[in-house]
Order: C-alpha cells, then structure tokens, then sequence
C-alpha cells in the first residue's frame, strides 16, 4: 500500500496505492507524515465504503480443489445476468464474469477431482436451462498469476 502526501485525508483522492500489497501501517504512515492510527482509520474508512477490498489467493489443493477447469459458456442474453448471478452462488466456481465472442460467460471451476467435476457438469451446471452451450478446459498448469502464494509461504509464479 503506498499513500501520497497530497493525498490528503479529505476524501478528495483515495490515498491507497497497491505496492506489495504486505505494508505495515508504519510504512504508509511514514511516507505521508500521518499517524499510523490516521492511517488505520482512512484504511477501514476506505474498506467500509467499498473503495478498497482485500483478495486473498491460495492454492486450491489447500481447499480440496485438486482439478480446475475454465469454462466458457453460451446463454441467451436475456438471460445473461441471472445466469451470472447464480452461478456466482456456486460453490465449485471461484471466478464468474461476463465476455464477448462466441460465448458469453466465462467461469474457474475448482474441484476435488475428475467425478466431481464431471458431477457439477452434468448436475449443476446442466440443470440451468439457460446454458445452451458449453465448453470445458483442465488447467493442467498455472503459469502466472497475481500474488499467488505457495504453501511454503514464498511468492510463486508456477502453480
């Protein structure tokens, strides 16, 4: 988190700058000449009024989720956002989001293994009628991803 010293706390500016996103209070407060209470106080502030959230990633492994799959799926626009809005309610899916192309709604399926997955295919997803259509892809690997942390505790950029 970086603050700015002209980023006074008037709520003019949000003063909340993401850099390593592990700073200490301490070190924000000492970058703007405010108290880290000041600080403290313009984070939950910031926080309670949805400016700010915090993300956290770990692996799925830890959770039980052994096999992921992206999943792309085609349904009726007039459907679109209440087709989103439920499967954002699904345990099995930790990302849900809207695309353009040929299809229209993309999701992160996170399972514990392949009949499981297969399980939410056929009955949790195959019970929303308004799915037209489907397609599914196994992450194998991860390559890249924002401040993926592995089980070790260090920065990881392979998963």
């Amino acid at each position: 988190m970086r603050f700015r010293r002209q980023d006074a706390p008037n709520g003019r500016n949000a003063p909340a700058r993401r850099h390593g996103s592990r700073a200490a209070v301490a070190e924000p407060a000492s970058g703007t000449g405010w108290s880290p209470a000041t600080v403290s106080r313009r984070l939950d502030h910031l926080r309670v009024c949805g400016a700010i959230f915090f993300d956290i990633e770990i692996d799925p492994a830890l959770l039980g989720g052994s096999v992921k799959a992206l999943l792309w799926m085609t349904v009726a626009p007039a459907h679109l956002d209440e087709v989103a809005c439920a499967l954002a309610h699904h345990d099995e899916l930790a990302f849900v989001a809207h695309t353009t192309g040929p299809t229209n709604l993309v999701a992160h399926a996170l399972c514990r293994d392949t009949a499981a997955l297969y399980h939410y295919l056929t009955h949790g997803l195959g019970a929303v009628e308004a799915i037209r259509t489907m397609e599914t892809a196994l992450v194998l690997r991860t390559l890249k991803a924002v401040g993926t942390i592995s089980p070790a505790g260090t920065p990881s950029r392979r998963g």
